[in-house]
């Protein structure tokens, strides 16, 4: 039975990249080895932290013993690096992130291998997220499921849905996940996703919850701009930079599409880079404004 699996195998893997953020980073901690699933690993990659982070590490490291794994960076990597950091720690079959100001129900866990284990088609199993300021609910995010059978209609689903990056931080297969680079762009943790929906179907547990602070590490398109070292021009046309990026990891760069016909991903990439863009009317109005200035339509 599912239950007698989820009692004894297989280890699962929850990365925890963090910098600066000590006190909060007890709280990330604590939920996840406070998990009712039993067979975990905790992994924490320190970017160079200049506070108390590795004295919170270490008093872990001491209680804890080989449940959970912290290294520390000689220097700051950047953000993407120390993502991708923790991940090349793992070494369960299953494998999830988890921001260094986040917390996860106890059941969290439990819940989603639940379901990874009763369907191998799925490749990416989240609970629902809950937003918060200062500790305060502020909002839950969206979220949906992406069953569909045919992978281009689940990326293409994907990316007219997504709002926010709360299935970033669901339960992945371990093996799928080195497959895809995470990418340091503007809109990474999107183009991660959709790979994962072109690998597999995506699904929402409801009933479970990762909890996330606004303003950490759930920032603004300018802090995350600043955070990776992108430009300013990033930074301003966030959803520009995106659909570019997403259009190049479809046509060219991504593994999880590259067994694909290059006429399908044109069509694909191009429909998704169309898609982000409308996630911006203004873009659209803007442009319209510069055509008619520039008086670019065609004659009749």
């Amino acid at each position: 039975m599912i239950i007698e699996k989820i009692a004894t195998t297989p280890k699962v893997s929850i990365g925890i990249p963090t910098y600066n953020r000590a006190d909060l980073l007890r709280r990330s901690i604590e939920s996840a080895l406070g998990q009712d699933y039993p067979n975990i690993e905790v992994l924490v990659s320190d970017n160079a932290s200049t506070d108390r982070t590795p004295e919170v590490c270490q008093f872990y490291t001491d209680t804890h013993g080989s449940r959970i794994k912290y290294i520390r960076q000689p220097v700051n990597l950047g953000a993407t690096a120390n993502f991708s950091k923790v991940l090349e720690m793992a070494s369960g079959e299953f494998f999830m992130w988890l921001g260094d100001d986040d917390w996860i129900d106890s059941s969290y866990v439990k819940s989603c291998m639940r379901e990874l284990l009763s369907d191998p088609a799925l490749s990416l199993v989240s609970g629902s997220p809950r937003y918060y300021r200062s500790g305060v609910p502020a909002c839950d995010g969206r979220w949906f499921n992406l069953l569909q059978e045919r992978w281009w209609l689940r990326v293409l689903v994907y990316y007219i849905k997504v709002s926010d990056n709360g299935m970033f931080y669901g339960l992945m297969r371990t093996a799928q996940i080195r497959q895809i680079n995470l990418s340091n762009t503007m809109g990474g943790d999107w183009l991660l996703i959709a790979g994962l929906s072109a690998l597999g179907k995506l699904k929402t547990v409801p009933d479970t919850h990762a909890h996330r602070e606004l303003g950490g590490a759930t920032l603004s398109y300018r802090q995350i701009a600043r955070s990776m070292g992108l430009s300013r021009m990033q930074a301003m046309f966030p959803m520009v930079s995106i659909a570019k990026a997403a259009w190049v990891d479809i046509v060219f760069k991504g593994a999880a599409y590259e067994s694909r016909s290059i006429w399908g991903k044109l069509v694909i990439g191009s429909s998704v880079f169309g898609l982000i863009l409308l996630k911006r009317p203004v873009f659209w109005i803007l442009a319209m404004k510069f055509i008619i200035k520039k008086k670019l339509f065609p004659s009749v």
